[in-house]
């Protein structure tokens, strides 16, 4: 968890898609289509950090475990002049037999 938003909130690219299991799902936001795949992670990440550039991710309050399963609330804002207040996000992280995401779900 901490490892996904450190990595996410600098962009980087390579380090966040080595978190994910190779046929890991993301979800991101809820309701949206589901990205399967490390390739489909890899270019939605990549999009994301393109059009996003860094963002200052903090933790809300504690995370919490059930089974295989990690939710946590975050609020994240963009490092860009001129960019709306941060918002907050509620993440829950499926972790796989590998240790690396099996599955992440975002709802803001």
């Amino acid at each position: 968890m901490s490892s996904y938003l450190e990595r996410h909130g600098r962009n980087d690219l390579e380090a966040v898609v080595a978190l994910f299991e190779e046929e890991a799902t993301v979800e991101d936001p809820v309701g949206s289509p589901i990205h399967h795949g490390i390739d489909a992670i890899r270019d939605f990440y990549g999009a994301i950090h393109a059009s996003l550039g860094p963002m200052r991710i903090e933790r809300v309050g504690p995370a919490r475990v059930g089974g295989e399963e990690i939710a946590f609330h975050i609020r994240a804002g963009l490092e860009k002049p001129g960019s709306p207040p941060a918002m907050d996000v509620i993440y829950v992280i499926e972790v796989g037999a590998s240790g690396r995401i099996a599955g992440l779900r975002a709802w803001f």
